[in-house]
């Protein structure tokens, strides 16, 4: 199969943004969640995906986005 540049520099990307500025990973999650919401509309074919991307994370990745996602539940609560 051959993949596409945006595959091949999809990790290295994430990684460079991983060590830029708030701004700049706030644009990158933005844009990646805008684009899972607007391409998957039903909320059950969402979670499949969920599931799916979450079966390819490293424990970097879970350990991060774990901690992200108590910081969501902070700002929800209007902490």
């Amino acid at each position: 199969m051959i993949k596409t540049s945006i595959e091949e520099l999809a990790e290295p990307i994430g990684f460079d943004i991983g060590n830029s500025d708030n701004a700049v990973q706030g644009k990158l999650l933005n844009g990646f969640c805008r684009g899972l919401y607007n391409s998957i509309p039903n909320k059950l074919d969402r979670e499949r995906q969920y599931s799916y991307i979450v079966d390819k994370l490293d424990s970097k990745a879970i350990g991060v986005l774990s901690e992200i996602t108590e910081f969501i539940k902070l700002r929800q609560s209007g902490l």
